[in-house]
């Protein structure tokens, strides 16, 4: 047996194959008929100079590559076995054409027409025309098969692109389910040898028909699997031309999976998947278990166990530090959660979630279910810091609803960065009111709106005016009033906050008296 085995089906087999089974038997004492050489035999008789080719007896239905085992290498093709039929997903695994020169073929044999005028050609394989020439009843015809402009058709790396496609995460998930079932297939085939189309090799059969009285318009043609038409062109009266509308997969060349599979490391690609998607689901449980306070004494023997699987399992060194370090987390998180008050190590917890979820880079295939995972405990971490005033809380903000730049310290929140609409100070006596503000230096003849005038918030009410006059000032000469002048201020009393009073702002003189001018009135201001 040639280094890699190519077969013909076995059910092509059991219709005679490449032997001449439309010849009569021979008399029991006449001398044997030799046999004539079968369609196969010529086929690889032909495709030896080009490596081990053999023929298939279904030649035209290899399009993406077939698997199965050795004895019948036809059993299933990649598309729909391993891609639930999705040919965009199979894409990859198309026939690369290379020309394979020239390829020198020729196959001769002769046959009758029956009494019906029909004439088999199944000889040749199953997928080879009938002919029917109602004329030529019980005569011969000389049988030539050629093949013409042949070609080898190349399957890339089916074992490297097969890991590459399971390992890229694109697929639908119906896909990479059936993706990952024909990868187990190879990987776990039970010491069945199983193999796969690497080259096939293509080329157009004709066949030629000669007889005395057959022609082109006397014959029929039966394309059965492949399609043939008569060449009118190259047919003339007794002999008739008969070519393929197009090339046909006449022979392959198998590859064994098992050592293909070993050596690109798609098997291993598979179970550090597995082993991944399994460590990932006890990750979330435990995740989950932990989150909801329930059974948290035995999280650390839980952690244990899965720690050990991760330890061991087939993933990438990046990967399985980050899940480690999720683990290291869940179980610190425990223990604080059983905690009546949380100590500071639930401040060292939070710092080791928070660099395992800025670390994602390096992880993205686990990244997404550890942040899931870890982001949930880490607010609960965040509160119990925050409430119990621990070293890590979060800073306090305080709401400055009327944006003068104050908080109220009635009205905060903890937050590790700045939350709209809050400040860092809790200064703002009243927060409804942008000119109710520590420092304020103006006075208002109007509250700030709760009836207070306190509009610096220095806990009191301060009058801009509290002086009270003593009324017209003068100096007399000889009872003549020479000068006049009025001492500022309110007359007889000062008045509260936002309250009106008479004041006094100058005075004038007559010859006898100092009178004051008509006295405006004026509300107080107040801060």
């Amino acid at each position: 047996m040639r280094g890699l085995r190519v077969v013909a089906l076995a059910g092509w087999l059991a219709l005679g194959g490449c032997s001449p089974a439309s010849e009569p038997p021979q008399s029991p004492v006449a001398a044997p008929t030799p046999a004539l050489p079968s369609w196969c035999t010529a086929i690889e008789a032909a495709a030896g100079s080009l490596g081990p080719f053999e023929c298939l007896a279904l030649p035209n239905v290899l399009v993406t590559g077939f698997f199965g085992p050795a004895h019948n290498p036809e059993r299933s093709d990649f598309e729909n076995a391993c891609f639930a039929g999705d040919g965009e997903a199979a894409s990859r695994l198309r026939l690369a054409v290379r020309p394979a020169a020239s390829l020198s073929f020729s196959y001769r044999a002769s046959r009758k027409v029956s009494t019906s005028g029909a004439l088999d050609l199944g000889f040749l394989g199953p997928w080879a025309p009938s002919l029917r020439a109602s004329s030529m009843a019980g005569q011969a015809v000389s049988i030539e098969v050629s093949l013409d402009d042949a070609e080898i058709r190349v399957l890339p790396s089916v074992a490297e692109i097969l890991g590459q496609q399971f390992s890229d995460g694109k697929l639908a998930d119906e896909a990479r389910r059936s993706l990952e079932s024909c990868i187990d297939t190879f990987c776990q085939s039970d010491g069945e040898q199983l193999v796969y189309t690497a080259k096939v090799l293509a080329a157009t059969v004709s066949v030629v028909a000669e007889g005395e009285t057959l022609s082109a318009d006397s014959l029929a043609v039966d394309a059965k699997i492949a399609g043939f038409a008569v060449d009118r062109q190259r047919s003339r009266r007794g002999r008739v031309v008969i070519t393929g509308k197009e090339k046909l997969n006449v022979a392959a060349l198998l590859e064994p999976a098992a050592p293909a599979f070993a050596r690109t490391q798609t098997c291993q690609r598979v179970a550090a998947d597995r082993a991944r998607k399994r460590a990932l689901a006890q990750l979330q449980e435990l995740g989950l278990t932990t989150l909801s306070g329930r059974a948290l004494s035995e999280v650390p023997s839980r952690t244990e166990a899965l720690r050990k699987d991760v330890a061991t399992a087939e993933l990438q060194d990046a990967e399985r530090t980050g899940m480690l370090s999720a683990i290291e987390a869940i179980e610190g998180a425990a223990r604080q959660l059983a905690l009546a008050k949380p100590t500071g190590a639930a401040c060292a917890t939070r710092s080791l979630i928070e660099s395992v979820l800025v670390g994602g880079g390096e992880v993205s295939r686990v990244h997404g279910v550890l942040a899931d995972v870890l982001t949930p405990l880490e607010r609960r971490l965040a509160e119990l810091a925050n409430t119990h005033a621990l070293p890590c809380a979060d800073p306090i903000w305080f709401r400055d609803q009327d944006r003068d730049g104050y908080g109220d310290k009635k009205t905060s929140r903890r937050s590790p960065t700045q939350p709209p609409g809050y400040v860092e100070n809790g200064l703002d006596c009243y927060d409804q009111n942008p000119e109710a503000y520590p420092g304020q230096l103006r006075y208002f003849t109007s509250h700030r709106g709760d009836g207070s005038y306190d509009y610096d918030c220095d806990g009191k009410s301060s009058k801009q005016q509290a002086v009270v006059n003593e009324g017209c000032r003068e100096i007399t000469t000889l009872g003549i009033v020479t000068r006049c002048w009025a001492d500022v201020g309110w007359t007889s009393s000062v008045p509260d906050c936002g309250q009106q009073g008479k004041w006094l702002q100058s005075c004038e003189a007559n010859t006898l008296s100092c009178t004051p001018v008509q006295e405006p009135k004026r509300l107080q201001a107040c801060r």
